[in-house]
């Protein structure tokens, strides 16, 4: 059987589809998988043994896709590239999102409709579902989501090279002391995704008081001054794990007890590495995010989230509402036998 999986992005997108994987190749265990990626995303899936056949998306992907067929073919993103993509190819059978005869986004089937209205219904995607990402896209293929966990292999280098550079910052990865990482950042699709630079020195010097551990500060490029920033603020001792290709960072955060993060990529990698993780949510939904029993969801009381606004009229206070002790308080099951006496 072939299949095609039309997704595109972005990055945290694409991790928490991978569980399809497993349940494609149950199905069919003979499968031949074609994933199509953008090259931004590519990286998270380029190392998955479950996908055959991995392409980044261009015109001449589509022109290859052009001269093949699928038993079924597979879309889960509403961007016009995605769908009409799905829309171009041969296949026995198309699920998920695709194009009417107007040309419109609409759902190729029945199993589709939830996840459709969830994009045009404020108050069923706000207020009123409870199933997460997961559950909703296991529906859209007529299968029932079983806990099927993300696929982001971590290589033995990446590994390695986040041990020995760990150890080169000063971090006892034999200590009893629970290692706490920090994601100060976001993405900038959306608001309301990052707490306030003094809340992370306060939080860094809450962890150490209560741990005798410093912080670590994660993030890349865009967190590079905004991690420097929290270094010089805080009273306590922190450190900064640099920025880092995608693999030495899952590297990094394997190496952590708990993660507390936003709704960001960190948190997706923290979710494939198995680490338990405290997510605050304000802007995006909370109920969408599986975290398989191995994490604390705080959530905004804030009327006006979620909203998914890009720039926020309020200058984010759902982030400034967000106290210290409740997130430090979140991470103590995580952490209760890693505390020495």
């Amino acid at each position: 059987m072939k299949i095609l999986v039309v997704k595109l992005g972005a990055m945290g997108d694409v991790l928490r589809t991978t569980p399809l994987l497993t349940a494609f190749k149950r199905l069919h265990p003979d499968c031949h998988i074609t994933w199509v990626v953008e090259k931004s995303s590519w990286v998270v899936l380029q190392k998955n043994s479950r996908i055959d056949s991995l392409l980044i998306y261009s015109p001449e992907t589509l022109k290859t896709l052009s001269r093949e067929s699928f038993d079924l073919a597979v879309n889960l993103d509403k961007e016009d590239e995605a769908l009409d993509t799905l829309m171009s190819v041969r296949a026995t059978q198309k699920r998920g999102f695709g194009r009417s005869k107007e040309g419109k986004l609409a759902p190729l089937d029945a199993d589709s409709d939830y996840a459709y209205r969830l994009g045009i219904d404020d108050e069923l995607k706000f207020r009123q579902n409870k199933k997460t990402y997961q559950e909703i896209s296991f529906e859209q293929l007529g299968l029932r989501f079983g806990g099927e966990e993300y696929i982001f292999p971590l290589e033995n280098a990446d590994k390695a090279f986040a041990d020995a550079h760990l150890k080169n910052l000063g971090v006892d990865l034999d200590s009893a002391r629970p290692r706490i990482g920090l994601n100060t950042g976001s993405g900038p699709r959306f608001a309301g995704k990052k707490l306030p630079v003094a809340s992370y020195a306060r939080l860094a010097e809450k962890i150490y008081a209560q741990t005798g551990q410093a912080a670590l500060l994660l993030g890349g490029d865009t967190e590079a001054q905004r991690n420097l920033e929290i270094q010089a603020l805080s009273k306590a001792p922190v450190i900064n794990t640099g920025s880092h290709s995608i693999g030495k960072f899952a590297g990094i955060v394997s190496a952590c007890d708990v993660v507390i993060s936003g709704d960001t990529i960190a948190m997706h990698v923290a979710i494939a590495m198995k680490v338990p993780v405290v997510a605050f949510f304000a802007s995006t939904c909370a109920a969408e995010i599986e975290l398989y029993g191995r994490g604390k969801k705080i959530v905004s009381p804030i009327a006006c989230a979620p909203c998914y606004k890009r720039l926020c009229p309020i200058d984010e206070q759902c982030m400034k509402d967000m106290t210290v002790e409740e997130i430090f308080d979140a991470t103590r099951p995580f952490i209760k036998d890693r505390v020495s006496s």
